[in-house]
């Protein structure tokens, strides 16, 4: 019975080519809490999930939604938090010509 955020997980845990130990390791949680919350048997707390969001590098509110203690986001809030998840994993280079980009854009609209 794998919840949305137990498969949520999952797939991040796949995409770093990590397993369940290794994120609980990274996290910091216990190993057989994380495989309950991943399995459907424990809901994830506030601390669990703090701890998954900064081991996986995602803002807080990103886990926070797949985990259900907070809404999901809609519309340009969806994408406003993806630009974030997406800036926080860019070298420093690169979330400057990020930002610089996305100021050209912004003053370009004003003319």
């Amino acid at each position: 019975m794998k919840t949305d955020f137990g498969n949520w997980l999952e797939g991040e845990i796949e995409q770093r080519e990590w397993n369940t130990t290794t994120l609980a390791r990274k996290a910091g949680v216990n190993p057989g809490n994380l495989s309950r919350v991943m399995s459907g048997h424990r809901n994830a707390g506030v601390d669990m999930c703090q701890a998954i969001a900064k081991a996986l590098g995602y803002p807080v509110e990103t886990v926070f939604r797949q985990a259900g203690l907070l809404p999901q986001a809609t519309g340009g809030e969806a994408a406003i938090t993806q630009l974030v998840e997406i800036a926080q994993n860019l070298t420093e280079a690169e979330r400057e010509e990020l930002l610089a980009y996305a100021l050209w854009r912004y003053h370009r609209q004003e003319e």
